[in-house]
């Protein structure tokens, strides 16, 4: 799976996303306590495990405050005062509070989970030489090659397909030494596309990938949910979305494509060689991965979800492993293991700010939830009248609409999953509900200036959000709704 010419420069790194912390001694393995523990509960249904789960989650902050950001404290903030508004209006505000912790715990363990798998991306020769072969694409195609790209990487390594192919993409346009400001007009729309192209490919695969933080927490909120309902319309739906992206990517930068070849200005196809050793390294590495995510679910009699979760590390020890380049099995077994501390040291503690922020958004959503009159909101909106379309698409504009309020989809999505199974009878099948909450986070981390994919890729890019979504992306993300609702009419 790994070539003599590529092992010479898999120790170095891609020089792409690399931490450049100092190894935090005591964060790191409190972080993989906090995963083992949750992998335990998962599998075992120890409650032990659970409560040593919620323990350590709450020392999280706490060891790695210097870490934290405002919007981490104006999370966790919130979190004081639903548990406060709990402690005042709710029956059994304990047992509420265990159960928001709990879901709390389980969403930071598997972001952290899914972190080990860019932490095996970030130092991929076969990552780097695929990211560059999408980037390079010709004109005509390069919009395509990008989003199938950001898609493809983002199941695998989730939001580190963000700050892996940003930089690639702003390498290829700007050479080693540009700044935006010294770009021409086709270097800016060239950049804009490709990165517009980066995060829609991404927000997409929200919908469908057993990876995506959407799938691991809504099909636990809602009962009766079949996944391989929603892995075949997710991925549909994904890919009736690339097909919209693609037109309105064309339909929008005509008028310049034709000014530019009017001008005899309109860049040439360059013939690249297909990567064909590093796509093959790269599908055995995904074949692992679900392939172990499939022997898990069985063996363990859990959601898919949890054997992705339990697959990740496994994937990242063997991915490592065949990335060594020492000689002799020794050297490679110390090779692995000192760069299984740097993944401890430093990576895992690189992705504290994303767990306290899912973390805050379980338990604030769960909260959230219980402390809203169901009941009473149910009779308000006559929602068992409502056409099944109509309540999906309600379901997705609010959470768009959170978002414009600095609401993390998360927090929506898990407030929201958690409602719906108070509200009584709805209108749509716990699958498609599924599906519209999902397609929700999807549109607002495109039309959303502080949603998580957005962020990641702001700070990836030295783009705003605000560029990013409601700039570049509002009018894409006012179609995509209206497609939204004719496909959910279709398919109620």
């Amino acid at each position: 799976m790994t070539t003599r010419n590529e092992k010479a420069t898999a120790t170095p790194s891609t020089g792409l996303g690399r931490h450049t912390s100092q190894p935090s001694v005591l964060l790191g393995p409190w972080l993989v306590a906090l995963m083992g523990c949750e992998l335990l509960t998962l599998f075992s249904d120890s409650l032990v495990a659970g409560r040593i789960t919620e323990i350590l989650l709450l020392g999280v902050p706490l060891i790695g405050w210097r870490r934290l950001r405002l919007r981490e404290a104006y999370l966790l903030g919130l979190c004081g005062v639903l548990l406060l508004l709990a402690l005042i209006y709710h029956a059994q505000p304990w047992e509420l509070a265990l159960r928001g912790l709990d879901r709390a715990g389980f969403l930071a363990a598997f972001i952290l989970l899914m972190g080990l798998l860019r932490e095996g991306g970030i130092t991929s020769p076969a990552v780097l030489q695929c990211g560059t072969y999408v980037t390079q694409q010709p004109p005509q195609w390069r919009f395509l090659a990008v989003f199938l790209g950001s898609h493809f990487f983002s199941v695998l390594i989730n939001l580190g397909a963000l700050s892996l192919l940003a930089p690639i993409i702003q390498r290829g346009v700007r050479g080693d030494d540009k700044r935006r400001e010294d770009l021409d007009e086709i270097s800016l729309v060239r950049e804009r596309r490709q990165l517009s192209a980066l995060l829609r490919g991404f927000a997409w695969f929200l919908l469908w990938a057993p990876t995506a933080v959407t799938q691991a927490i809504l099909p636990t909120l809602i009962p009766g949910v079949d996944p391989g309902r929603v892995l075949l319309l997710g991925g549909l739906l994904s890919l009736v979305m690339l097909a919209v992206s693609w037109g309105e990517d064309a339909l929008r930068w005509y008028p310049l494509r034709r000014r530019l070849r009017a001008s005899g200005k309109l860049p040439q196809r360059q013939d690249l060689p297909l990567p064909r050793g590093a796509l093959l390294r790269l599908g055995a590495v995904s074949a692992l991965l679900f392939g172990l995510t499939l022997l898990f679910t069985r063996w363990g009699d859990v959601l898919l979800v949890g054997g992705v979760m339990l697959a990740a590390p496994v994937v990242l020890l063997v991915w490592v492993f065949l990335q060594r380049a020492e000689r002799g099995l020794r050297l490679r077994l110390a090779g692995t293991l000192q760069r299984l501390g740097d993944v401890t040291g430093t990576g895992l503690p690189s992705f504290l700010r994303e767990a306290v922020s899912l973390a805050c958004a379980g338990f604030i959503g769960t909260v959230a939830a219980a402390l809203v009159p169901s009941e009473q909101v149910a009779g308000a909106l006559s929602v068992q009248d409502l056409p099944g379309w109509v309540f999906l698409s309600l379901l997705s504009l609010f959470v768009w609409l959170c978002g414009q309020i600095a609401l993390s989809p998360i927090t929506t999505a898990v407030f929201l999953g958690s409602l719906v199974t108070e509200l009584g009878a709805v209108p749509a099948d716990p699958t498609m509900i599924v599906l519209a909450i999902a397609a929700g986070c999807a549109i607002c981390t495109l039309g959303a200036p502080f949603a998580s994919g957005t962020l990641m890729l702001a700070r990836a890019s030295g783009y705003s959000g605000v560029e990013l979504s409601w700039k570049w992306n509002s009018a894409y993300t006012l179609g995509s709704m209206a497609v939204l609702a004719v496909f959910y009419a279709l398919f109620t």
